[in-house]
Formats: C-alpha cells, sequence, structure tokens
C-alpha cells in the first residue's frame, strides 16, 4: 500500500505516512512543520486545514468569483516569511480544481513549502504536481474510513503529533490500521474521472433544464461534483424533498449538510444565498442513480415552487 500510494503521488514510499484520516495528515503537516513565518491558507479550505492554520496565526488567500485562488493576491502575501502554503487540490463542495503547477511555481519561487490536499482527487484522477506535503484519504473513492496519508519530501524535518510506540519511522505513533490502509493502496490504482464525468453531466444538463445555475461552471471541476442553485427554493429544503424521494444531497459539504445558511465556501466566492446543494456521485454510482435523480428533481422542484 505504501508503494502504490507513492506511485499515484509521485513519491518515494519512505515519504508517506499512514495517519487515522485527512484531518489528522492536515494537522500534522500544518502543526508539525517547524518553519519560520505564518502559513498562507485558500479562503476555501476545509476545516480541518483553517482551524489548525489559526491557531498559528494564518493569513488567508482570497479566491475569485468561480473559487479558483486569487494569484496576485498571494504573490503579495508571499513577500512576508512563510512558513507554508496549504491549498486544496479540489474543492469537495464545488469541485473546483486549482491551478496547481502556477501555485507551486510561485510558493517555491518565493523560498516556502506547499501543502497540498489531494482527498477529493485520489482515485479520481492524477495527483496534482508541485507538492512538499501532500493529504490523502481512502474513504472519498470507495475505500474504508479511518485511514488517511500524509506525504512528506525527504528533507522536510516535521514533528510528530502523535508519539508513543515510534511508528511510520517515529512520525506518527500508534497501532497500523493495517485493513484499511491495504483498501487506501488500492485506491491509488483507481481513476474513476472519465465515466463518472459522463454520468455528473447528464445530470447537471438536467438540473439546467430544470432551472438550475451551475457554481463555478466555468472552472474546471472534479468529474463526481455538481453543485447547483435553485434560485428561490432554500437548499435543505430541496434535501429534505429529494430525501424522501430516495436522493441523497447536501446543502454544503457532506460534514456539514443541513447547513441553514451559505457556507463559507460559497461566501468566500460572493454567493451569499442559501439555496445551494451538492450531487456528488460515487465509485459505484450508476446510470439508473442519476436517471433516478433526475426523475426526482422533475417531481420535487415543481411542488416546491408552488408551495413556496
Amino acid at each position: 500500500a505504501r508503494s502504490q500510494v507513492a506511485a499515484w503521488a509521485g513519491g518515494r514510499p519512505r515519504e508517506v505516512i499512514f495517519t487515522g484520516g485527512a484531518t489528522e495528515a492536515n494537522h500534522l503537516a500544518l502543526r508539525g512543520l517547524q518553519r519560520p513565518g505564518r502559513p498562507l491558507i485558500s479562503a476555501i479550505e476545509h476545516p480541518s486545514v483553517v482551524e489548525p492554520a489559526a491557531l498559528l496565526g494564518a493569513e488567508v488567500v482570497p479566491v475569485d468569483a468561480e473559487g479558483r485562488l486569487d494569484l496576485p493576491a498571494l504573490e503579495r502575501l508571499l513577500e512576508r516569511p512563510t512558513s507554508v502554503v496549504s491549498v486544496m487540490a479540489a474543492n469537495n463542495e464545488t469541485g473546483v480544481m486549482q491551478d496547481m503547477p502556477a501555485i507551486a511555481q510561485r510558493v517555491h519561487a518565493a523560498g516556502s513549502l506547499l501543502h497540498v490536499d489531494a482527498a477529493q482527487v485520489v482515485g479520481r484522477l492524477p495527483c496534482p504536481a508541485g507538492w512538499d506535503l501532500l493529504t490523502l484519504t481512502a474513504h472519498k473513492a470507495g475505500g474504508l474510513k479511518g485511514v488517511g496519508a500524509l506525504l512528506v519530501r525527504e528533507g522536510i524535518p516535521l514533528s510528530p503529533q502523535v508519539v508513543g510506540g515510534g511508528q511510520e519511522r517515529g512520525r506518527r505513533s500508534g497501532t497500523t490500521n493495517a485493513g484499511p490502509i491495504a483498501g487506501l493502496g488500492v485506491v491509488a490504482t483507481l481513476s474513476h474521472g472519465a465515466e463518472i464525468r459522463a454520468l455528473r453531466d447528464k445530470l447537471q444538463s438536467a438540473a439546467v433544464a430544470l432551472g438550475g445555475v451551475v457554481t463555478s461552471k466555468g472552472a474546471p471541476r472534479l468529474p463526481n461534483t455538481l453543485n447547483v442553485r435553485f434560485p428561490g427554493i432554500p437548499g435543505d429544503l430541496l434535501v429534505t424533498a429529494m430525501d424522501l424521494e430516495g436522493v441523497c444531497l447536501s446543502a454544503g459539504s457532506a460534514c456539514h449538510s443541513g447547513a441553514a445558511t451559505a457556507s463559507a465556501v460559497l461566501r468566500a466566492m460572493g454567493i451569499l444565498t442559501a439555496d445551494a446543494v451538492r450531487f456528488s456521485l460515487g465509485w459505484d454510482t450508476g446510470g439508473d442513480d442519476v436517471d433516478g435523480a433526475i426523475i426526482a428533481l422533475q417531481a420535487v422542484l415543481p411542488r416546491l415552487r408552488r408551495e413556496l
């Protein structure tokens, strides 16, 4: 599994640190890194980056209306001493993919390091280039929950945040969770991008035909994610109505589903309404699932518009 993860990432097996998930990996990357300067994070990062970075005095790099990192702003912020820049390769709510080579070039030119949260990418697409530290997890693409990994380029000093038995070359103690780790290795060999994209695009076309406004339509996006707004229909209300039809979606990220206000990610993009929902297609989603979701939308949306 260590070799499979390293091969996908373009790293070495000895650079792989297995963790209990992406949250732990993000904490290790930020809090374990002992370098001068403050961290920089994008305005659309996952809370498992936002919260530990805030404890370290991080500054936030804004994004544009499509959710892409503001590169001139990044360059200005890099003029001050920066320990690490943390940017997710693809956003978990909108699916927007960042221009990682352009970001890496600027970060490295300023003498800083780049931490990439690639939790949404592994198992779907090739690994983003330019990372110095890289976060992965298994369950986003069909693996078991409870395992993740942080890859750290050789030569970068990292202080363990979990000490004890000295596992993972002394960088993360704790008994190795072998079964889920083996699954993460398998996930790292997969690529579900093309087949999922065709299904997502079919669902997207149907949503637009029903009055939906696709979030970040002009930006490169993950093949499995559709964030869409149906103006005038609160997202949480649509989530409930679709659930009664047997279709699961969320009004934000999966760990914040049911949110009554626009998420922090959408607010950073200038979207202040609470009418966005996210459809997320999994490794085992098939054509029948998408057809069922479309039929449910066709039934639910007219009813909600009448009632509202």
